[in-house]
């Protein structure tokens, strides 16, 4: 039986960090995307023109990896395929105070990746602590049905009533029921169909209050599914 490890959830703001990724084969280069769509600085090592020769908005540095590449990085992607190799990147990022990860012992390293659906600002994250990143993408598929492109304008909502206090932000009890009963009285629906006046009406009905979707900034597109 596998014993489950303790393990903090957090999401990690990038922007204008250090990161290294030690590889650059079809793993590693999905490290390097996702790094620099969350802002990142990235350094890729790796001693082979040809996958180099495919990033671009990178430090690329065509050599062996060598211990001073992860000096001042925040996070360590070790991505060669030489198991050996990549747990002396481990050890080595984690004595300059990185964190890291060699993606072919995602459980040994200091952070694994969950499966990612994003909706707008709202991200949803999978994880199986690194046991089976394929049953994390095959949940996330499943809240992709669940979870359509109409919760990013519930996010929408449900932050401008906050931001405007129309809920308050001190009784978090009383945010709380107001957004559950607007979910139980289909926003999420009629959002999907691009109705802002059945919008309108609802939140209206739950909060007492008489609120337009314009004076928060929030439009509707007509018919997100």
């Amino acid at each position: 039986m596998v014993q489950g490890m303790a393990e903090y959830p957090l999401s990690v703001r990038l922007t204008g960090r250090r990161c290294v990724v030690v590889g650059a084969g079809a793993v590693g280069r999905r490290k390097v995307a996702g790094l620099l769509a969350a802002g990142a600085r990235v350094r890729v090592v790796d001693p082979r023109a040809e996958a180099l020769a495919e990033l671009a908005d990178v430090e690329a540095e065509q050599r062996p990896w060598r211990a001073e590449d992860v000096e001042g990085a925040f996070l360590v992607f070790a991505a060669t395929d030489d198991r050996e190799l990549n747990a002396r990147i481990v050890a080595a990022a984690r004595a300059a105070g990185a964190l890291a990860q060699a993606v072919d012992d995602p459980r040994g390293g200091d952070f694994h990746l969950p499966a990612v659906l994003r909706r707008g600002d709202l991200t949803l994250a999978v994880s199986t602590g690194g046991l089976s990143p394929a049953l994390a993408a095959a949940v996330r598929d499943r809240l992709a049905r669940e979870y359509g492109p109409e919760w990013a304008r519930v996010l929408e909502i449900a932050a401008a009533l906050r931001q405007k206090r129309l809920t308050v932000a001190e009784e978090k009890s009383y945010n709380y029921n107001i957004l559950r009963k607007l979910l139980a009285g289909g926003l999420a629906e009629l959002a999907e169909r691009g109705e802002p006046a059945a919008v309108e009406e609802l939140l209206a009905r739950v909060t007492g209050e008489s609120i337009c979707l314009e004076h928060l900034g929030i439009v509707l597109p007509k018919g997100l599914k």
